[in-house]
This record gives structure tokens, C-alpha cells and sequence, in this order.
């Protein structure tokens, strides 16, 4: 059997900080199109508030 060597310590706090900018990226493009979906939902569906009372 042949076993690979352990990575050194700089090498995997370069994975440390590859993994946490990948889960930040996929948190914020979540957020942002979430935030424009809803911006668009808002936009097109925007009822008619207080029309039915104008005196």
C-alpha cells in the first residue's frame, strides 16, 4: 500500500478559504436573486390600495 502524504498546514488553509469563499459566493447569489425576484414580484403584482375609497 502506498500512502499519500498529509497536506501541510499552508496548503489546507488555502481549501480553508477556497471553502469558505464558495459557501459566501453561493449565500450572496442566493440573497441577490432572492432580492430581485422579489423586487420583480412586487413590481408586477403591486394591487390597487385605497382606489375603491376615493370620495
Amino acid at each position: 500500500m502506498s500512502r499519500e502524504p498529509k497536506p501541510g498546514p499552508r496548503r489546507l488553509g488555502r481549501a480553508g478559504v477556497a471553502v469558505a469563499v464558495i459557501l459566501v459566493a453561493i449565500i450572496l447569489v442566493i440573497f441577490v436573486g432572492r432580492n430581485l425576484w422579489h423586487a420583480t414580484e412586487v413590481h408586477d403584482d403591486s394591487p390597487e390600495i385605497g382606489q375603491d375609497q376615493q370620495p
